[in-house]
């Protein structure tokens, strides 16, 4: 069909009279873009293993109570506790470093205190 200016129009397509080129967008007007699927909140970190906290509890009480036993147990736990939260098993990678590093310092404060007390040892005799 032909309208009087030379523009034909054809009967069966509708108009568009809001000037839009197909169905909105679910993101269009009046709504927020939304992230693609898999980018939403971060997930929380997990939970410390019990090796983790215990390797730093008895880290810390082999530098106060019992230095010779406590420390070399805290070292073990804290060792298995690290690789542990490195193969993404666990938590308390801190904790069990922490246990690791108060380990060594107990082993080797034990160390030197049997080291001082053989040297008065031998030279009281």
């Amino acid at each position: 069909m032909t309208s009087t200016d030379g523009e034909e129009r054809m009967s069966d397509q509708p108009t568009d009279t809001n000037n839009t080129t197909g169905p909105q967008a679910p993101n269009g007007p009046g709504y927020a873009a939304q992230p693609p699927a898999g980018y939403g909140y971060p997930m929380a970190a997990p939970l410390p293993s019990g090796k983790a906290t215990a390797s730093m509890v008895l880290g810390i009480l082999g530098l106060i109570l019992i230095p010779i036993i406590l420390p070399i147990i805290a070292l073990c736990l804290g060792i298995s506790a690290k690789r542990m939260a490195d193969r993404g098993e666990g938590g308390g990678r801190g904790q069990a470093v922490a246990g690791i590093v108060m380990g060594i310092i107990g082993i080797v404060f034990a160390a030197i205190g049997a080291t001082v007390a053989t040297i008065q040892a031998v030279g009281a005799f």
